[in-house]
């Protein structure tokens, strides 16, 4: 179970404790536990298990495997308080995620009940235990196995302030606009929440001359891991009769269904998927900048498979256009996926990969 090819070490850890937890145990898992071999976690765990996570694929392969999970941005009202014995989460990449779910354990878990985080030191984790011992008023330490951490930790009282979350759960404006003067609406739980990632705006800046190799203009838009949907907003003054947007990412999903309301004047559709995997119909244009890590960690197969999508979901005179940073070699890859690969433009910070049938 703990040694599933590609673990994250530190849910390996949390994972290795789950045969000695009894009770009500609840799983908060994000992008770090894509490599959990479910149905092994619900045979080595002795108590009942509920997950929760941010992340449709997680969600969909713990619920397969016959363990309770629900799917939404960390929406810990959809369980009773007080309800838990345990509380399982290896600490997150954005520090008002982990602020956040370690607020919310104290509401969820027992008096007496233990949170177990997991995490390396370069990731914080000792410094969540310490805030976490101060809100539950608690003293335990974060030992140490190998690189990683482990730390149990019991509530004794909420009476200290809550950790800085940032109000993870409110959706706001974004503060750094770059060149762009719509107000997009983000919230923390996005991959570069508060920002226009720069990435993405020079594809924007170098949309029109990407559309001018079609014949026949396109009208089908797809934002292949949107995020909150800057692409597509951006990508709509462009003649777009139907755009669609799908992320992997509750957060994102719930962002993007907000600007594309508040933005588009086209018919639009947002779809929770695994790189689109939920997705059916063909599109003139795909617009992507795939990720590259899975929480932590760099996940070089990311990239194929969202070349590998790109593919399965372009109509036959379409074009896809990704961006990725100038050391990634994805033109090389989508060789092997694309009758025709060009890069269009280079800022020595990124590349802008042009793909056909």
């Amino acid at each position: 179970m703990s040694d599933s090819p590609g673990l994250d070490k530190s849910v390996g850890l949390l994972l290795q404790k789950l045969p000695d937890l009894a009770g009500n145990i609840l799983l908060v898992a994000d992008e770090n536990w894509s490599q959990a071999h479910w149905s092994g976690i619900k045979n080595n765990a002795n108590g009942q298990l509920v997950l929760i996570s941010n992340r449709f694929d997680i969600a969909a392969a713990a619920e397969a495997a016959g363990i309770d999970s629900k799917f939404c941005d960390f929406d810990f009202s959809i369980l009773a308080q007080h309800s838990f014995d345990v509380v399982l989460f290896r600490v997150s990449k954005e520090r008002a995620n982990s602020h956040y779910v370690i607020n919310q354990a104290a509401q969820l878990l027992k008096p007496g009940a233990d949170l177990w985080l997991s995490g390396e030191k370069k990731e914080g984790v000792k410094t969540y235990t310490k805030q976490a011992c101060k809100r539950f008023g608690d003293s335990s330490s974060a030992a140490k196995h190998g690189i990683c951490y482990l730390a149990s930790i019991k509530l004794h009282s909420t009476d200290t302030t809550p950790l800085d979350d940032k109000n993870y759960t409110q959706i706001r404006p974004i503060k750094a606009r770059h060149h762009s003067q719509t107000e997009y609406l983000s919230k923390p739980g996005i991959f570069g929440w508060d920002k226009i990632d720069r990435g993405s705006a020079f594809l924007i800046d170098h949309l029109p001359q990407f559309l001018d190799r079609y014949q026949t203009a396109p009208t089908s838009l797809l934002d292949l891991g949107c995020g909150y949907g800057y692409l597509s907003c951006e990508a709509s003054q462009y003649g777009f009769s139907h755009i669609s947007g799908t992320d992997n990412n509750a957060a994102a999903l719930m962002a993007a269904e907000n600007n594309f309301l508040k933005l588009l004047n086209v018919e639009y559709q947002v779809i929770a998927a695994n790189v689109g995997d939920q997705l059916e119909q063909r599109f003139d244009t795909i617009l992507c900048n795939p990720p590259f890590h899975q929480g932590f960690a760099m996940d070089d197969d990311l990239g194929v498979r969202f070349l590998q999508a790109s593919k399965r979901l372009l109509a036959t005179a379409g074009h896809a256009l990704f961006v990725v940073n100038t050391f990634i070699p994805l033109e090389h890859k989508a060789k092997s996926h694309f009758a025709q690969v060009d890069i269009v433009a280079n800022n020595g910070s990124f590349k802008l990969v042009a793909l056909s049938q």
